[in-house]
């Protein structure tokens, strides 16, 4: 599987990355996450569904905190470009491990919160836009699929936690 990891990934860096994507690319790669807070305040303060932008919200800080402070650590799998010889990050390096991507955990997290909670077309925009957050985290060259794909489980995991605990104390 490192092999595959490291052939997707040098392949995106060779082919995929293009000058006019770059910009947009990093900016996506560095705030997408907002965008599933803004989601969550929005609807907890707005009052028309309380409930669910709580419930987002704290998927959020669930997969955010499982994934910095204790898989991260625990794993310590090494970043991309200290990994891989000729891969160059276009973003500045991240310091903490890789595995599983927060970024991509946090933006599945809150993709399957909108999905759970809203009705499906939001949950299939949400998912799209999560897709697209964790092929960022490669194009860009700081994890590898692995890693977004342990983000995708790890989100999925917050989000039916944080569901299911909704149901009961609903």
């Amino acid at each position: 599987m490192n092999e595959l990891d490291t052939k997707l990934i040098l392949y995106i860096q060779e082919h995929h990355r293009k000058k006019f994507l770059n910009p947009i690319m990093i900016f996506l790669t560095n705030t997408g996450n907002a965008v599933w807070f803004t989601v969550g305040f929005y609807l907890w303060l707005s009052g028309t569904n309380a409930f669910s932008g709580i419930s987002i919200l704290a998927t959020l800080f669930l997969a955010w905190g499982l994934t910095s402070l204790v898989l991260k650590p625990l794993i310590g799998r090494t970043r991309t470009y200290h990994a891989i010889p000729g891969l160059v990050s276009i973003i500045p390096e991240p310091k903490d491990k890789a595995f599983p991507s927060a970024h991509a955990a946090m933006a599945f997290a809150g993709a399957f919160a909108v999905l759970f909670q809203m009705p499906a077309g939001y949950g299939i925009v949400a998912l799209l836009f999560a897709i697209l957050m964790g092929y960022s985290r490669m194009y860009v060259g700081v994890h590898y699929l692995t890693d977004v794909l342990g983000g995708l489980v790890t989100g999925l995991v917050c989000a039916a936690v944080v569901w299911g605990v909704g149901l009961i104390i609903r």
